[in-house]
């Protein structure tokens, strides 16, 4: 039997970059990796290129925001 995979981290995620001396929000879209075996963030760079990022680096966006 498979084992089922865990579930998408819930709420909005943001991912930061530094590009040109100026820090980028990026949205994250969370996609599920199979070769990684876990949930990637994904997020359009400031030179709209489609990138995965470091999960641990994925900042959770609060409801006050």
């Amino acid at each position: 039997m498979p084992t089922a995979k865990p579930r998408r981290p819930h709420g909005r995620w943001t991912y930061y970059i530094l590009y040109e001396d100026i820090l980028w929000p990026c949205p994250v879209k969370w996609e599920w990796e199979s070769g990684y075996g876990g949930w990637l963030p994904f997020y359009y760079s400031p030179t709209l290129e489609f990138v995965a990022g470091d999960p641990d680096k994925a900042i959770k966006v609060g409801k006050g925001r």
